[in-house]
């Protein structure tokens, strides 16, 4: 790479965590999280939530306050645990940024891949493929990429549901699927790239009790969980509560 394409190299951080499983038992899996056109405007957007994290944690925590301060050993804000009011405070804070997300129906996904796990895992890595280069032709759409300039994709996800969930793969997947196309064998349609210069694709998985990326991120997919089941008959009305969403995908 030349030094003059060094210049130009365009970094998407995109961060994501699940809420509900691809299970028989469950009606949704979603997967949700933020995205950031640059490091300076990932960095601001942590060191906010971190500001409004730390003035917010001590609530949540079972020990005296001053031990707790003293020791650091507030609890992990999970979106499960939050009151109202500092779920909302939170989510307005992150819909100043990118958001993206997948909703999987799972009443619409054949038994097989819910109940195998290597199926299941298949079926959720093409999921992120998938939402990972409908974000990216957003951004394209919006002006805010150049497909012809080299982009470097960085990939935050959270260990732990890489670890319930496995990937297949995961980052050739979405160099594929960006830079070279991919024929469906189904519908016999050859998909074509969308980016035409280098692309560097990096996947890295967080412990999400280290990363406010990865909290924040588990906060808006467990809301927008929330807003499907709380609208489940009611399509319109969970697409009008989650407008807020920048990038989304509906499968199956």
């Amino acid at each position: 790479m030349s030094k003059k394409e060094i210049n130009n190299i365009q970094t998407i951080y995109i961060n994501i965590d699940d809420s509900g499983k691809l299970v028989e038992t469950e009606k949704v899996a979603i997967y949700a999280g933020l995205v950031f056109m640059s490091k300076s405007e990932k960095d601001k957007f942590i060191t906010q939530y971190r500001s409004i994290i730390k003035n917010m944690r001590c609530k949540y925590c079972k020990e005296d306050v001053s031990i707790c301060e003293k020791n650091k050993s507030c609890p992990e804000l999970k979106h499960n645990m939050l009151k109202p009011k500092h779920n909302r405070q939170l989510m307005n804070y992150i819909k100043k940024y990118s958001i993206l997300c997948c909703i999987i129906n799972n009443d619409k996904v054949y038994p097989n891949i819910k109940s195998d796990t290597a199926s299941r895992g298949r079926f959720l890595d093409y999921s992120l493929k998938l939402l990972i280069k409908q974000t990216i032709k957003g951004l394209i759409k919006e002006n805010r990429i150049n497909p012809n300039l080299p982009i470097k994709l960085v990939l935050n996800i959270d260990e732990q549901t890489t670890k319930t969930n496995g990937y297949y793969n995961l980052r050739d997947g979405i160099i594929e699927e960006l830079k070279y196309g991919i024929f469906s064998y189904n519908y016999s349609v050859f998909h074509n790239p969308i980016v035409n210069s280098s692309l560097e694709v990096n996947v890295c998985y967080q412990k999400s009790e280290k990363s406010y990326l990865i909290q924040a991120s588990d906060l808006v997919a467990g809301t927008i969980r929330k807003l499907y089941l709380n609208n489940i008959n009611d399509f319109l009305e969970f697409s009008k509560r989650t407008e807020f969403v920048n990038y989304k995908i509906i499968l199956p």
